[in-house]
């Protein structure tokens, strides 16, 4: 069983088909973006997480490069949540069909977004 996919093609039913599926479209996407560095997973209902890493700079810049991805698959701007001294900057949205999720963490001591 598949199902229709906005320009990714058809969406595999088996779990492992579909994390396949899913890491090829997020490979795709990162390419199309031109940026380096994003931690991708995909798990094996098919979706997507994209991290921007603490490595890839401050907390505003990470929050920009989420804001920008969040752009890119149509997905409103990032919502900040916060516990503790946490925080998290997501958005939600889809790629080639696949629930995805692109997020940076904030940690303890750095400068807030």
């Amino acid at each position: 069983m598949t199902t229709a996919a906005d320009a990714g093609g058809l969406l595999p039913a088996r779990p492992l088909a579909a994390q396949a599926h899913a890491l090829r479209a997020a490979a795709a996407f990162i390419e199309r973006t031109g940026l380096a560095g994003l931690s991708v997973t995909a798990g094996d209902d098919g979706a997507i997480i994209i991290s921007v890493p603490r490595h890839a700079g401050p907390p505003a810049a990470r929050t920009t490069a989420v804001t920008f991805l969040a752009a890119t698959i149509g997905a409103h701007g990032p919502a900040r949540t916060v516990y503790r001294s946490w925080a998290w900057v997501s958005a939600t949205g889809t790629i080639a069909g696949h629930d995805a999720r692109i997020t940076t963490t904030i940690e303890p001591g750095e400068q807030t977004a």
